[in-house]
């Protein structure tokens, strides 16, 4: 079996029904048990009078089968959801579900919710409804034909929420399905991302597309190479999907026969470095390295090219690929706009930003990245960032939104961050922070206090206290000063 985008149903291959469609943390669905759950959840929407809710949905949880098979009822159904983690801080969780106006949950964990103040469907062995403290009402339309919503980080300290069109969906799994990956049913793609993190919407959406199936990796299990490369073996993963810096911990390893499955190492989110492409070629030798490049705002990635020896020999850096067959690449003063129907339709709730960095070409919508780059023999060549978002393990991430969160401590008096780099490649954010008079915090205090409202991955590896922040000649911190008096120089 496999699910078709265009009708947003599944398309029955009898002969499949019982092949693994999901491994998860909490069980498996064959197809066939995957399209009955998803059948269920669409029932249960309608029983309930809820399959006309257009108000994003958030689903909730980690690495579970259910979440796949809630995302895939909302698709079903044209409802547009929001994937959030169960690891965010319930901080984030209020901010998203007030920029989504979120009146719906649902919940794939075992946490209680009931502080979100929200209807809320809990999502196990069998489905109801909790927390539901009035009649659902739904009062906006998807007349964006949305399919799902990702936050990301922003420099005012709120999340931003991509929106991404069914029409977006079906460009990028049209082009998953095509020869460039080729892609089979025989497939098992191997998860390693958050689900709430765009990474992830490479398996997430192909293995349906092609008929494959997904192995879903809770954290302990991807911080563990041992269980993870037990687990790669067990179910015999052919396409590996991660950031570089995720596969750098297992490049360092001998050969290992439990990756011998291994048909595709699949790479987006950040600088692939040559060093570690090389290092794959020559211990893997009979697998494919693809290196893909593109924004959330972009539905995943726009762009692909097959590492090989002949393209490690010529490029170092190396190159980030070709567009996409039915999407474009244009470089406006150095910087990398993308144009085509996998362009986001915008964020949600914000028509400032809208404004600001999308726009249209040929009267087709066209993202303005924020990213440097050039071309070089019809290849895009990443070239690094025009503002203060960086890429680090994957991650998007402002860093004056954590700038912003430190500046709302009750105890900072004035705060800055910045990404130290090597070679061009992030390799960690720090903040120097400047304390009220007469109040006394040790960095790891303030650590933990900023991980009850952002994720883990925005933290900064290290906060260094200071007398004062070092200021332009404009009143804005002096970012080389700030790395000087970080370093001790």
């Amino acid at each position: 079996m496999k699910y078709c985008f265009h009708k947003k149903t599944f398309i029955a291959q009898h002969e499949q029904a019982d092949q693994l469609a999901i491994s998860g943390t909490e069980g498996t669905f064959t197809w066939k048990e995957f399209e009955v759950k998803v059948s269920e959840i669409i029932a249960f929407f309608k029983v309930h009078e809820l399959d006309q809710a257009f108000n994003p949905i958030i689903i909730y949880g980690h690495k579970n089968a259910a979440m796949l098979a809630a995302m895939y009822a909302c698709m079903s159904m044209n409802i547009p959801y929001i994937p959030v983690d169960s690891s965010y801080p319930t901080n984030r969780v209020s901010k998203i579900i007030a920029a989504a106006q979120t009146n719906l949950i649902i919940n794939t964990s075992s946490a209680d919710l009931k502080e979100f103040h929200t209807s809320e469907i809990v999502l196990n062995q069998s489905i109801t409804i909790v927390n539901r403290p009035k009649p659902f009402k739904s009062h906006l339309s998807n007349v964006l034909d949305l399919v799902y919503i990702i936050f990301t980080s922003g420099s005012t300290g709120e999340p931003k929420g991509v929106q991404i069109s069914n029409e977006a969906v079906q460009s990028f799994t049209k082009w998953m399905s095509s020869e460039d990956f080729r892609f089979s049913n025989k497939d098992v793609f191997i998860n390693t991302a958050l689900l709430s993190f765009d990474l992830s919407v490479f398996e997430v959406m192909t293995f349906a597309a092609v008929g494959a199936s997904i192995v879903l990796n809770a954290k302990e299990e991807t911080s563990d190479q041992s269980v993870l490369l037990n687990k790669i073996d067990k179910y015999q993963g052919t396409v590996w999907v991660s950031t570089p810096s995720f596969a750098f911990l297992y490049s360092r390893l001998e050969e290992d026969e439990r990756l011998k499955s291994i048909h595709t190492f699949l790479f987006c989110g950040e600088i692939l470095p040559h060093n570690l492409a090389k290092t794959l070629r020559i211990k893997y030798n009979n697998t494919k390295i693809v290196n893909t490049y593109g924004p959330t705002e972009a539905t995943v990635a726009t762009t692909i090219i097959n590492i090989t020896d002949e393209i490690l020999e010529k490029y170092n850096p190396l190159p980030v690929g070709k567009c996409k067959m039915d999407s474009e690449l244009l470089i406006v003063d150095e910087e990398i706009i993308i144009v085509g129907p996998n362009v986001s339709v915008g964020y949600i709730n914000r028509p400032d930003l809208n404004m600001e960095k999308f726009i249209s070409r040929d009267k087709q919508r066209a993202f303005k990245t924020g990213d440097k780059g050039y071309l070089e023999n019809g290849l895009l060549f990443f070239n690094g960032r025009n503002d203060d978002m960086v890429k680090l393990h994957g991650y998007r991430i402002e860093i004056n939104e954590i700038t912003s969160v430190l500046h709302n401590l009750p105890y900072v008096f004035q705060a800055a961050t910045v990404a130290l780099e090597r070679g061009g490649v992030v390799k960690k954010i720090v903040s120097l922070v400047t304390l009220k008079p007469n109040e006394h915090k040790t960095s790891q205090e303030i650590k933990e206090d900023l991980k009850m409202t952002i994720p883990d991955y925005m933290v900064p590896a290290d906060i260094k206290l200071v007398t004062e922040i070092p200021l332009n000649q404009n009143g804005k911190a002096d970012k080389k000063a700030l790395i000087k008096l970080y370093m001790g120089k």
